[in-house]
């Protein structure tokens, strides 16, 4: 870093200048510079005196992966992003935008940032302030324009947040906790970002490791360009008894265990893309679609990428950690979640490795752990592939070329340099966040809406098919999947059809019930539609299966939306974990206990299915079974 010249050194114009700079919005690359300058360069690992270890649990089995790869098309495809980026908020030909924070309230940020990361604490809240609320803010203005929206299919933004486990609620069974993770319910301690969309879209986890736990050395050491990383790692049972070459194995077996831990959460959640940082350090992951069994990673350190040589250049790249983490995020937003049948079929593929990164550290003596592993010497980033790589990143669907920021024309997809010395404009800060709320009242269950707010209402009358092509016509899979757009069956319907009367005329699914044009008794009974969608759902969890948000707000269930494609019957099922089904099954004694009450104060209750794939559901774990039940109303 350049030394900053004492004030009373310098001309009282240029004093008036730089003062003046310090209180002016800034444009996205000064910006990134700013940041970058303030809050990255200046971090500091402190390793704590005195440690202590507590209980470490068992270790549980957790998918890893069979070959870990360099992702040599990374930064290739970061710059595609990044350049796009640029042309909405940073274009080359036209003075930028100045509508981000001030110097001198980055410098706010910077003085509370100044202790030396020592803890998992320490990490999280730099991660927040530093890199995080940055990312927010860049995609939050990339929001306002129109066509940047579209570009980045970025929905009203990004989250990070912490996650909790509504369904499960001890430790010992927490899916979300870091070192109790089985197969069937993963969670590396991390903070997930989601989409802001009607469907509130996981993105990405991201998983922080304290640098002195897991050291940038190792990570250089660890991180192979090319590992068969099941016999490399997980079975190389031979402990080295060279001190090199076991300082070496340490860093592989330490980088092995979060890798794989992270990976796990990724073939759970279907996921193409996270990352694991340790603040000095990220390392960008991603699993090829078409091989869910390689894992590929980037390493990045901004600290040492960004030379005062190269640092004009560099600003232009996404090198610093909030471009890269910025990059990421806009990539996993045009990345396609996996489906339920793509993560059962690369589960039924892969290994599992009983490991946890608590474990593996316990197991090395203290003195070891202190100490570099030869090799671990920074040698410079990685360059890009000249040539396709491995699995080359392209977005999950075809998207428009960079159109013009606004009403402009359309510009080259570059970013302008920034001017380090030009004055600076000031501009108003027009953020601002809007909030909705929900009201919610008690209502007779019979006069409960057939839908909750927000679902369309107009293609009920256009879906009926006779029951010879919704039964074996294979291009029934998009009637099917439009049945999620359609509406719930009302409590008049279902209690018809729990009782074995005639079908309700105001249902609007009530055409798809009929079997015939005059029809007014229901098609199958209460019994028989639960086998049916047993039968269904036994086949396939990715249509007409649709989880709701509101987790752990119906109890100790997660509600789904449950259609049968046979019979066009709407209704809620109330999922819920293994562990928790000797509680939840309770619920359907209450049900028949209040059976002349279903339908007026309590919802139509037809009766329970176990799943038999399971859902893979963020949130909350492996859903095995379910109640079913007439929608009641606003979860």
């Amino acid at each position: 870093m350049v030394e900053t010249p004492d004030l009373n050194e310098l001309p009282e114009a240029e004093v008036r200048r730089r003062l003046a700079q310090l209180t002016r919005k800034t444009s996205l690359l000064q910006y990134l510079r700013s940041c970058h300058t303030l809050l990255s360069l200046p971090l500091a690992v402190r390793t704590p005196s005195r440690s202590t270890r507590g209980k470490i649990p068992a270790p549980q089995g957790k998918f890893c992966p069979a070959r870990l790869l360099h992702w040599s098309d990374c930064a290739s495809a970061q710059q595609r992003i990044f350049d796009d980026v640029c042309s909405f908020l940073h274009p080359s030909n036209e003075p930028p935008d100045e509508i981000f924070p001030t110097v001198e309230q980055l410098k706010g940020i910077a003085e509370s940032l100044h202790t030396p990361l020592s803890s998992e604490r320490d990490l999280e809240s730099y991660e927040r302030f530093a890199v995080e609320n940055h990312v927010r803010r860049i995609i939050g203005e990339l929001c306002k324009i129109p066509e940047a929206r579209q570009k980045f299919h970025i929905g009203d933004g990004v989250m990070f947040e912490s996650h909790s486990n509504a369904l499960e609620d001890d430790p010992a069974n927490n899916p979300f906790d870091l070192e109790s993770t089985s197969s069937s319910q993963p969670r590396p301690d991390q903070f997930c970002i989601h989409r802001r969309d009607e469907k509130y879209t996981l993105l990405m986890t991201v998983e922080y490791k304290p640098p002195h736990k897991l050291t940038v050395e190792n990570l250089r050491v660890g991180l192979q360009p090319q590992m068969d990383f099941w016999t490399g790692v997980v079975r190389k049972n031979k402990i080295p008894t060279d001190h090199a070459e076991k300082l070496r194995y340490n860093a592989e077996q330490i980088v092995g265990s979060v890798l794989t831990q992270e990976y796990h959460a990724m073939i759970f959640e279907g996921l193409e893309l996270s990352y694991v940082t340790i603040g000095v350090a990220l390392v960008l992951l991603r699993i090829p679609p078409e091989d869910p069994s390689t894992l590929l990673y980037f390493l990045c350190e901004p600290n040492m990428e960004i030379t005062m040589e190269s640092e004009q250049q560099t600003y232009r790249e996404p090198r610093t950690a909030i471009s890269r983490v910025l990059c990421l995020a806009l990539m996993s937003c045009l990345s396609t979640p996996r489906d339920q049948a793509w993560r059962r079929s690369a589960m039924a593929q892969l290994q599992t490795w009983e490991t946890s990164f608590s474990l593996v550290r316990s197991k090395i003596p203290d003195e070891e752990l202190q100490q570099i592993p030869p090799g671990s010497e920074y040698t410079g980033s990685p360059k890009s592939a000249s040539e396709g790589s491995f699995s080359e990143w392209i977005p999950s669907s075809p998207l428009p070329p960079t159109p013009a920021r606004r009403t402009q024309p359309q510009r080259r997809a570059t970013c302008a340099p920034f001017p380090s010395d030009q004055e600076i404009e000031p501009s108003d800060d027009s953020d601002s966040s809007q909030k909705s709320t929900h009201a919610t009242r008690k209502r007779n269950h019979s006069q409960v809406a057939s839908s909750p707010p927000g679902f369309p209402s107009g293609t009920r009358d256009t879906l009926h098919q006779s029951g010879e092509s919704k039964q074996n016509n294979p291009g029934a899979q998009d009637h099917q999947y439009r049945y999620q757009q359609g509406l719930y069956c009302t409590q008049k319907c279902l209690l018809g059809l729990q009782h074995h009367g005639v079908l309700d005329a105001g249902c609007p699914n009530v055409s798809l019930h009929r079997q015939h044009k005059n029809d007014t008794q229901h098609p199958v009974s209460a019994e028989g539609l639960v086998r049916q969608l047993n039968d269904q759902l036994r086949q396939t969890l990715d249509h007409n299966c649709t989880p709701l948000s509101g987790c752990g707000e119906f109890g100790f269930g997660a509600p789904f939306k449950i259609i049968s494609a046979q019979y066009g019957y709407t209704l809620l099922g109330k999922g819920t974990t293994s562990r928790l089904w000797s509680t939840v099954k309770k619920e359907a004694d209450v049900y028949r206990i209040l059976q002349k009450a279903q339908g007026s104060s309590v919802p139509v209750f037809l009766g329970t299915i176990d799943l038999a794939m399971g859902f893979c559901l963020h949130g909350a774990g492996t859903i095995q079974h379910m109640l079913l039940m007439a929608w009641g109303g606003i979860l």
